[in-house]
């Protein structure tokens, strides 16, 4: 019994007819939707049609239509790992087959459908599928051969296939093998391999992310055009309203903007916050090249040489004063936000107008805020100039503390008086209701008195905090803007000192300060009271006050000649720890550890012998100011026993008796306040220096603009002290945007004294050094190395992850992270470390010497400088990497100024610089230079290969 393979019939779809027998039989009536199954299951279309969409395989979402199925349609199940999945929609009268791989397969053992039927093309000896049947019948789609080309005549695991006249050759990493064999099958025996079928799955694979990638550039495009409504609809708003406005004929003082930003909102919100916070904002046009990778608000900061600091918006934020802040609404308008009257209000920069922030539109506004620090003018006053910057913005407070002051003082003239009264007056005469009356009087009094008093010290306390907020960064931002000398003339003690100077300041007045003024407030209202009483005996206090005043003055001033002593040991101290922590590998090798505690141990000694005798002046003072109060009671009496007789009733003696012991005790707070504050001098002597350098960059420098890259030095000389040798003398020399200049010499001949002075590190005595044509002296040189790349000699990397290392403080991707390791020869080292790019390093002790120089490298690389300045920077890397290192930094066609002694650095330069005791003695082309056997580099040569 033979069985006859179904034919297709005329009209009919041939691969329906083929297939049509395998599988399961799926009924879509009633079906919206369903979930294709795994990469292991055909999808044959039979009848109707279906619509298939990408689908987030796990949040579902959007549905992205990718196309309509029709009846002969063959489709593989999706595969796992790629973000979206297939999933299919029936159309009316879609009937689907669902067809396991398996059955495509040939089963050679089985019997299943040998000698069911022979075709025309059989020759005997082959059993055939219902699906070589309908093949080998010419039932097909197309007239189209596939082609496979192995590389080495074995069948390959993942063969490659070809229609269309195109043959792909699958390439292995190494060579490629020419004139391999080449072999034809027919479509259906390629349909029935299950070798074919797996590399379909590997296919897919691919497809599906490469539809990943497609989604996510179209959900990217439609939130930009969202975006893009929003702001059209906000511009649209604000029009509107400033219409109105022109309609009722409200003007408005609108701020004024320069013009190259009047239409710039980012500008006018920033203007807006730097004017509340009291700073002066540069035109953006004028800031001179500055990454685009940056936001606008950044820009703006950049430009007019200002710290900025992002806010995170949590909580209740609108009820807490945080300063002026420049913030963003979810729509993307930028407004500023300003304190007032107890709350946050929200300004429109372009409108003007001014909206409350509250619970109800707190939503509205994006979580992140930009801070501006406002800094210290170019040349600090003294420490009044100091103090008036620092108490800028709080009028408020000083107003407040000031009414609480009053109201104190007059509380406090209460209780001297009730108490002559009750004791010289109503207790003698036994008028017991006005005792009780005064007395509840004086108790009201202490109450209302003890709430101005806290309200005094919380003003004092918010004073304090904006004042270190507003004086700390300032401080900071003057030492990280001073020229490069200043450090190098100081110890990392006095540097320390002198950043955290303002915060121990602050420490130290933080106590005093509160005592200092309820004191004061105090002892002025009971002098007064003792006026009013009898003049002559104020006279006495008086001058028993300025004995005391004077006494406690020099105290403090002996003591203020040991404190300075101690700053400064201090600070040596603390360099010396910090230097031996540092070298102690050193330390060990040289088996010095017992030399570098003793050095320590002596100068510890010596500062634990200042503090004892500092001690000693505190301890006199403390006795002093527990002795000196019974004295002047006891003298005021003996005054009024004996000269002062009868010039006082009971009533104002007791009254003068108890002012007079207020008065003292003032003193007394006000007295151990002064000599707590002594200690503050010396540390403001420390910040001093950093408040009288000139900054590196002056308000009147001029930006350079995008630079092309070309370098000029005219006449260079250079000596490091004022009476010490000429280091370079009359250098002079001219780079060409994209050139390859490498600078040569014998230790000590200057090279990296004249690359510092191309920097800008240092000023030279004579000559000039140019960028463009412009004077480095008049320009911006912040605005100039951020469009340079330099890596120094003893160059070390950041505390932190490379990732943080290479991109610093600009955001940079992580794939151009990698790019810029790869540049620099880096990126292999970083794969093989536990957590790549995040690996965490601590001022380079984690990598080896060669790897911290390329990471300097990469970290001068990322940014595709137009200028590189290299300084042995690479000394310590293999003539492999350092060929990798060159080629990146040709590829970026920036000009390079590269100091080296290797052979094989100098011969990629299109010219060379040999230098010797501080002039250029020999340039040009090197192979021109080696050509001469009596030239300089010719010797620098030879002394390298003996």
């Amino acid at each position: 019994m033979t069985s006859v393979h179904p034919v297709a019939e005329p009209g009919a779809d041939p691969v329906v007819g083929a297939l049509g027998g395998l599988g399961q039989h799926i009924d879509c009536a009633g079906l919206r939707s369903f979930s294709l199954d795994g990469p292991q299951v055909l999808w044959l279309v039979v009848s109707g049609a279906l619509d298939l969409f990408a689908v987030d395989a796990v949040a579902q979402g959007h549905w992205h239509f990718l196309g309509r199925l029709e009846p002969g349609t063959l489709l593989l199940g999706p595969v796992e790992g790629p973000q979206h999945t297939l999933v299919g929609r029936p159309l009316r009268e879609c009937v689907l087959r669902r067809i396991p791989l398996r059955e495509l397969y040939r089963y050679p053992e089985s019997g299943g459908y040998e000698g069911q039927h022979l075709s025309q093309y059989d020759t005997g000896d082959a059993a055939l599928s219902l699906l070589e049947h309908a093949f080998s019948l010419g039932v097909g789609r197309g007239q189209r051969v596939l082609f496979e080309a192995p590389l080495d005549g074995r069948t390959a695991l993942d063969e490659a296939v070809a229609d269309d006249d195109i043959l792909w050759l699958p390439v292995s990493p190494g060579s490629v093998q020419y004139g391999a064999a080449f072999s034809a099958e027919a479509a259906g025996d390629l349909l029935v391999d299950g070798a074919l079928w797996q590399g379909m799955v590997n296919q897919q694979y691919r497809l599906l992310s490469a539809l990943d990638r497609w989604i996510e550039r179209l959900e990217r495009a439609h939130e930009d055009r969202t975006a893009a409504g929003i702001k059209a609809g906000e511009a649209v708003r604000e029009e509107a309203d400033r219409a109105l406005l022109t309609s009722i004929g409200r003007t408005r003082k609108a701020p004024s903007r320069t013009a190259g930003a009047s239409d710039d909102a980012t500008y006018a919100a920033c203007r807006l916050v730097a004017d509340a916070a009291g700073i002066t904002l540069a035109d953006p046009a004028l800031g001179g090249a500055v990454s685009d990778r940056i936001d606008a608000v950044e820009r703006v900061a950049v430009a007019s040489r200002i710290r900025t600091r992002p806010v995170r918006l949590e909580g209740r934020w609108w009820r807490e004063d945080s300063g002026p802040l420049v913030g963003h609404r979810t729509s993307g308008t930028t407004v500023a936000l300003l304190w007032r009257r107890g709350g946050y209000e929200a300004v429109h920069p372009v409108s003007g107008r001014r909206t409350r922030v509250d619970a109800d539109n707190a939503e509205e506004f994006e979580r992140r805020a930009v801070m501006f620090y406002r800094p210290l003018p170019e040349r600090v006053p003294g420490k009044w100039g100091l103090l008036r910057f620092s108490l800028r913005g709080t009028r408020a407070d000083v107003r407040n503390l000031l009414l609480a002051g009053l109201v104190t003082v007059a509380l406090g003239a209460l209780v001297p008086i009730a108490t002559g009264q009750v004791l010289g007056v109503y207790v003698p005469r036994a008028e017991n209701s006005l005792i009780v009356q005064v007395s509840l009087a004086v108790i009201v009094s202490g109450v209302v008195s003890a709430a101005f008093t806290l309200l005094q010290n919380l003003t004092i306390l918010r004073m304090e905090g904006r004042i270190e907020s507003t004086l700390q960064p300032a401080v900071w931002d003057r030492l990280l803007r001073l020229p490069t000398k200043f450090f190098a003339e100081r110890s990392t003690g006095e540097l320390a000192s002198a950043a955290m100077g303002v915060s121990a300041i602050r420490r130290v007045l933080s106590g005093i300060g509160p005592v200092a003024v309820q004191a004061g407030t105090v002892g002025v209202m009971n002098l007064v009271l003792l006026l009013c009483f009898s003049v002559p005996l104020a006279l006495v206090a008086i001058a028993l006050l300025i004995v005391i005043a004077a006494v406690f003055l020099a105290m403090g001033m002996w003591e203020l000649r040991w404190q300075r002593r101690l700053v400064e040991l201090g600070n040596k101290l603390n360099n010396q720890a910090f230097q031996t922590l540092r070298g102690l590998p050193k330390l060990r090798v040289a088996a010095a550890e017992s030399f570098a505690y003793g050095a320590w141990a002596g100068e510890f000694a010596r500062s634990r012998e200042l503090q004892k005798r500092a001690g000693r002046i505190k301890n006199l003072t403390t006795v002093l100011n527990a002795v000196y109060l019974p004295l002047c009671s006891l003298l005021l009496f003996v005054l009024l026993a004996g000269p002062a007789r009868g010039s006082l009733s009971a009533s104002a003696f007791l009254t003068f008796n108890t002012a007079m012991t207020m008065l003292l005790t003032a003193v007394t707070q006000l007295t151990g306040a002064f000599i707590s504050a002594a200690a503050v001098l010396p540390m403001f002597e420390q910040i001093k220096p950093v408040l009288d350098e000139a900054p590196e960059v002056r308000g009147a420098s001029t930006q350079p603009g995008a630079l092309s890259g070309e370098i000029e030095a005219r006449g260079l000389s250079f000596r490091y002290t004022d009476d010490g040798p000429l280091v370079l003398d009359g250098v002079s020399l001219k780079v060409a945007p994209g050139e390859f200049v490498a600078v040569v010499g014998p230790s000590g001949c200057g090279k990296s004294t004249l690359l510092r002075l191309l920097i800008g590190f240092d000023d030279p005595v004579s000559g000039s050094v140019l960028y463009d044509g412009q004077d480095l002296s008049a320009l911006d040189r912040a605005a100039v190395r951020r469009q340079c790349g330099v890596v120094l000699q003893n160059a070390q990397p950041l505390t932190g992850s490379i990732l943080d290392c290479i991109c610093g403080a600009e955001v940079f991707t992580q794939e151009e992270a990698w790019e810029a390791a790869a540049m620099a020869g880096l990126a292999e080292d970083i794969k093989r470390m536990p957590m790549g790019l995040h690996t965490m390093i601590s001022g380079g002790g984690a990598i080896s010497g060669g790897q911290r120089q390329r990471l300097m490298i990469a970290q001068a690389l990322v940014r595709r400088p137009r200028v590189l300045f290299f300084d042995e920077a690479t000394s310590a890397l293999d003539n492999e990497t350092q060929r990798i290192v060159i080629e990146s930094t040709r590829s970026l066609r920036a000009t390079r100024v590269v100091i080296a002694h290797r052979l094989s650095t100098v011969l990629d330069a299109d010219r060379v610089i040999v230098m010797s005791e501080g002039r250029i003695v020999q340039q040009g082309p090197p192979a021109e230079l080696l050509a001469d056997p009596r030239g300089r580099l010719h010797e620098l040569v030879r002394r390298q290969l003996r």
